[in-house]
């Protein structure tokens, strides 16, 4: 199961962005994108994404009507608002169940991914199934620095030299690694880089 997402912002780049950082979360499928709300609320009835981010301030209204109108059209759906000015929005009763939170765009990504974190492990423990699994809940505390550092784009060799370990050792570490996280290559690569510009959770105990 992947949470589906819709991502609705007007400016192009901020949505590239947006849209290539989500796309490194193996439990994200970003279903569709809109930089206008008549567009997202057209993508909202086609998808019935779970999950929308929205850009406040939109062409043709703002965000809050795109997430009012979802509600209706997609029950359950969850939407995390975007703004440069967090501090001056209010919204109505109504949308109490439907917006989650309010993200400030300065520190959109590191919020994004902590919210979108909470709602994945919600939907999965509401399934019954098995939520995906956190680097720093599972992994050693020498399994988390190759983690890091791995997320820091480092070869084994310079790894193995930053942690006084023999490559041998590096790579049975990645091992374990990919094995706990339930992936693999290419994959654990871009997941570790994702949660090097993340704040660090705590490792686990050796």
């Amino acid at each position: 199961m992947k949470l589906r997402v819709l991502i609705v912002e007007d400016q192009v780049m901020f949505l590239e962005l947006l849209v290539a950082a989500l796309k490194t979360i193996p439990s994200i499928e970003v279903v569709a994108t809109a930089t206008s709300v008549q567009e997202a609320i057209l993508a909202v009835g086609h998808h019935k994404p779970a999950l929308a981010i929205i850009d406040l301030l939109l062409p043709g209204g703002s965000g809050l009507e795109v997430a009012q109108k979802a509600k209706e059209l997609s029950p359950g759906i969850q939407c995390l608002l975007l703004t440069a000015q967090p501090g001056r929005v209010e919204w109505s009763s109504e949308l109490s169940g439907c917006v989650r939170k309010i993200v400030d765009k300065v520190r959109a990504f590191d919020v994004l991914h902590r919210e979108i974190d909470a709602i994945i492990q919600e939907n999965f423990l509401r399934l019954g199934e098995d939520a995906p699994v956190v680097p720093g809940d599972v992994l050693t505390r020498r399994e988390f620095e190759v983690f890091e550092l791995i997320g820091q784009g480092l070869i084994n060799k310079q790894i193995a030299a930053g942690l006084f370990i023999s490559q041998h050792t590096v790579e049975s570490h990645r091992k374990a690694i990919a094995r706990k996280l339930r992936t693999s290559g290419s994959d654990l690569v871009r997941t570790a880089a994702l949660y090097s510009r993340r704040p660090s959770p705590q490792a686990g105990s050796l």
